[in-house]
């Protein structure tokens, strides 16, 4: 059976970069060039940990810190039925502020961020990111009905 948000229990998007930085922000694409690119597909930087994600789970590769930018995700959740985003993942302040924001310019029902399950190397960063979350959109840590789908980005 081929994944879908209609069998799975997680969406996860990953970044994957061509090796010469060719689809890489400018700001970081020196990185690719110099050969100093993190995230390079089929590399040791690229993989995700064992045990991360299901067989049954959906991926999706990005380019961008939003999981929306440039990928087929809006169209695969839509045409499944999502209506609600559950956002967990890395850089608090890049990947799951610029998704979640897509995710709500989207015009999803309900968009939550799991704070507990985001990360950020520096921890006062991450501590700034929960105040933003809490406050001025009242995002808030609850379940969803069958209509929702956790993205990890």
């Amino acid at each position: 059976m081929v994944p879908t948000p209609d069998n799975a229990d997680l969406v996860a998007v990953v970044r994957e970069h061509d090796p010469f930085g060719r689809d890489v922000e400018l700001f970081r694409r020196h990185r690719y060039s110099s050969g100093e690119g993190q995230v390079v597909k089929i590399t040791e930087g690229a993989k995700l940990a064992d045990g991360l994600i299901k067989e049954s789970d959906y991926k999706l590769v990005k380019t961008r810190f939003s999981a929306f930018f440039a990928t087929q995700l809006d169209s695969v959740l839509r045409t499944s039925g999502i209506k609600n985003s559950i956002i967990v993942g890395v850089q608090t302040s890049n990947c799951i502020r610029q998704t979640a924001f897509d995710a709500a310019s989207l015009n999803y029902d309900k968009v939550s961020v799991i704070l507990d399950s985001t990360a950020t190397p520096k921890p006062e960063v991450h501590e700034c990111e929960y105040l933003f979350f809490t406050h001025p959109l009242q995002y808030h840590h609850y379940s969803f009905p069958h209509q929702s789908i956790y993205i990890y980005v």
